[in-house]
């Protein structure tokens, strides 16, 4: 663990094993423990994480800079510094959609891909999804305290009706407002929802290498058209149905292991 530079920041990550290289990306508003938690490698696998930009310990940066892009040219930065020439990239959410830009812009280091829960396409996110991150960066600026700024949240008559119908989406909505160094990276929320990945569906043809897509129903932030959208337009990916945090937690960690470890058996990565 530790820090490296690049292009004017200090990115924090962490490696463990040792054997192939699988950079897995957190989600927006996660950090390298979020990712650690869904997948445990088997023996010949080295896991890579990396908080990035506006996300645990690394800081936001300039906001000019926060889009998709330059996101994937921090991994690719990661990349450089630990001397990767060939990677297995993951990632889920936000970090899927990174993995998405890195494999159009990347795509001869990228070996196998995985997306889980993607929330965007070449679009911004949904309208809807937007309101509910806009108003959590609102409340944060608004509040000195975010506790305060939660509070209210809470009480806002469309949260509470998330709650009602999927409360693990609730939940974690609400996990932002304790994120680490939040005060100083609720900027993220506002900006990320508005930008998209790539700028049309004919960019993913550049994206050679199997892809494995794992995408849930019953999800109204990660929905499960976004998988479907990318195994219909990724030349050779698969689309896997896990079931949703919202039905069943356990589970849903469960099938995320055993899909990944099957679809690495497939591409020849485990034995």
């Amino acid at each position: 663990m530790g820090y490296f530079e690049h292009n004017g920041n200090s990115f924090y990550y962490r490696t463990t094993g040792k054997g192939i290289p699988f950079v897995f990306l957190h989600g927006m508003g996660g950090n390298t423990r979020q990712v650690e938690k869904l997948f445990t490698p088997p023996p010949g696998i080295r896991m890579i994480y990396m908080d990035q930009r506006g996300n645990g310990n690394t800081e936001i940066g300039e906001l000019d800079d926060l889009q998709f892009s330059t996101l994937a040219g921090d991994v690719y930065g990661l990349c450089e510094y630990l001397g990767l020439k060939e990677i297995i990239l993951g990632g889920i959410s936000m970090g899927a959609a990174v993995a998405v830009r890195f494999a159009i812009e990347y795509g001869e280091m990228v070996k196998d891909l995985i997306l889980i829960r993607p929330a965007w396409n070449h679009f911004p996110m949904e309208v809807e999804v937007r309101e509910k991150y806009h108003f959590i960066a609102e409340l944060i600026k608004k509040y000195e305290n975010p506790e305060e700024a939660a509070e209210e949240y809470r009480h806002w008559e469309k949260f509470r009706a998330l709650k009602k119908d999927a409360p693990e989406t609730a939940k974690s909505l609400m996990g932002h407002f304790k994120e680490k160094n939040i005060t100083k990276n609720y900027e993220k929320f506002k900006v990320l929802p508005e930008q998209s990945p790539f700028h049309n569906p004919g960019e993913l043809k550049k994206i050679q290498c199997p892809t494995l897509v794992l995408a849930t129903k019953n999800d109204p932030i990660h929905k499960y058209q976004y998988g479907v959208y990318y195994r219909d337009y990724i030349p050779n990916a698969r689309l896997n149905e896990i079931v949703s945090k919202n039905n069943d937690r356990r589970l849903y960690y469960r099938e995320i292991q055993d899909h990944i470890e099957k679809f690495l058996r497939q591409t020849g990565i485990l034995f």
